[in-house]
């Protein structure tokens, strides 16, 4: 697809497409709603094309908004990172907005210390959270649709992997369940019903290394499974469920009283927590300087 027009005109598409709602997508931009509008009625008689239609909440991108993005979305950010990186990234200054894809247990318990190892509450950086979804990461990754990614499961693919740190697996059981000097006992394992979290929140290699451990303890199948890890102190709380957990972080989070966080009963695995980014990302140097701050604030 060969054109010529204002690049700020895409941008500001990408924009709205990601958000899928044109308030949200004024706010990140920093400019007034009107302003956006006015920028995708251009793009809509460029292209003749509606490009997005209403809904209840926001806007849905026609089919053909759908192929522009898939083009145009890699490209414009390289544009963007060169010439932001063309004078100078200064993170006391800049208006640069990074996104991050974490599950929400990186939300609750990783997000607060980059946050803080990014700056004052005055500087002027925005973060985008987005849920990690490991399917689909590598693509996002590669795509400069998100600048950066927290898993724990190692990726295929050409993106970068490094360790940030190790962490290991416990086991949410009801606060009243008699523990074996703060272990929680197989009998219990094997009685109390399982509640586990979807392969899409990336553990899926290392939820299979528990149960090959815990091989003829644990049922293969859970009776139930949820697509967020914070559900589950809950489930466990008020139904009598019993859910394998990484232990930093559930350690970190206040748990409701119904619930307690105990050792398994046999041999838990080591996990590597990865930070996942474009290959290229450190040759510009704002992304270089994102990076750095996520490794300073989960240096362990």
């Amino acid at each position: 697809m060969a054109f010529s027009i204002d690049l700020n005109l895409l941008r500001t598409f990408v924009v709205v497409y990601r958000a899928k709602n044109l308030t949200a997508a004024a706010e990140s931009l920093r400019i007034s709603q009107p302003a956006v509008s006015h920028a995708i009625r251009r793009l809509r008689d460029h292209f003749d094309d509606p490009l997005f239609v209403r809904t209840g909440t926001g806007v849905r991108p026609t089919r053909f908004a759908a192929d522009l993005y898939a083009e145009i979305s890699a490209p414009l950010s390289q544009i963007v990172a060169h010439t932001e990186d063309g004078t100078r990234f200064d993170p006391g200054t800049s208006q640069r907005r990074f996104r991050i894809a974490l599950t929400d247990l990186g939300e609750a318990v990783l997000l607060p210390r980059i946050l803080l190892a990014i700056g004052s509450p005055a500087s002027r950086i925005a973060i985008e959270v987005v849920p990690l979804d490991i399917d689909t990461v590598v693509r996002d990754v590669l795509s400069r649709d998100i600048d950066a990614a927290i898993t724990s499961s190692p990726l295929p693919g050409p993106v970068s992997q490094e360790t940030l740190f190790q962490d290991r697996y416990a086991c949410l059981v009801p606060a009243d369940l008699e523990d074996d000097e703060g272990r929680v006992r197989v009998e219990d394992l094997r009685r109390l019903p399982e509640a586990r979290v979807g392969n899409s929140a990336g553990h899926r290699a290392i939820t299979e290394a528990v149960l090959t451990l815990g091989a003829g303890v644990l049922s293969r199948r859970p009776q139930v499974e949820v697509p967020r890890f914070t559900a589950l102190p809950w489930i466990v709380a008020r139904s009598g469920f019993v859910a394998i957990v990484p232990i930093d972080a559930f350690s970190a989070l206040p748990l409701p009283a119904g619930a307690k966080l105990l050792e398994l009963p046999f041999s838990s695995p080591t996990t590597s927590v990865h930070l996942i980014s474009h290959p290229d990302a450190s040759a510009a140097s704002a992304n270089a300087w994102f990076l750095d701050s996520i490794r300073s604030a989960l240096a362990r």
